[in-house]
């Protein structure tokens, strides 16, 4: 329990952190921010192959962007890590795809949907923020980002575990 509680703690100071540097975050972005925080990414890699396939293609497409902060921590455990400033700083999708699988099969501290949708509705009790938490109560229902955020701040990062972050940079 007391883990659960520094992780809470963590989540609303990075919380604050995030709204600053996104004040576009509406509810459905705080629900996305919680749901990674709490739930980690194991939900994502079914396949290292497919996984580093999707991975490079998306890579592909993006735009290096030196000045774009390379990691956000979002929890205790959890950070994003810009896929922008990665390819910025010569990281390739081969290097980050151990660290994404090792990610993927961490088992993270015991929170549930609810614990997610209690987090967000006492960050913001709106009714906007009550119709956009309810939705994570649906045991098939996954997050997005909301078509305002994608559009402000073109998202393009990977959850990982924290300590899979130390990832071999080409010079």
């Amino acid at each position: 329990m007391e883990q659960k509680n520094a992780c809470l703690e963590e989540m609303k100071r990075c919380l604050e952190e995030q709204k600053k540097r996104y004040p576009l975050m509406n509810g459905e972005d705080i629900v996305k921010f919680a749901f990674q925080g709490m739930l980690g990414v194991g939900h994502l890699i079914e396949s290292k192959t497919k996984a580093l396939e999707w991975l490079q293609k998306e890579m592909d497409g993006l735009e290096a962007d030196p000045e774009e902060i390379l990691e956000e921590k979002i929890s205790t455990d959890w950070i994003r890590l810009n896929l922008r400033a990665a390819k910025a700083r010569g990281i390739k999708a081969e290097d980050l795809i151990d660290p994404l699988c090792c990610s993927a099969k961490m088992k993270p501290l015991p929170f549930t949907r609810q614990d997610i949708y209690d987090f967000c509705i006492r960050a913001d009790n709106s009714e906007e923020m009550k119709a956009a938490a309810g939705k994570v109560l649906d045991e098939n229902w996954l997050p997005r980002h909301s078509a305002q955020y994608r559009e402000a701040y073109a998202p393009a990062y990977r959850v990982m575990y924290k300590d899979y972050r130390e990832f071999r940079q080409e010079r």
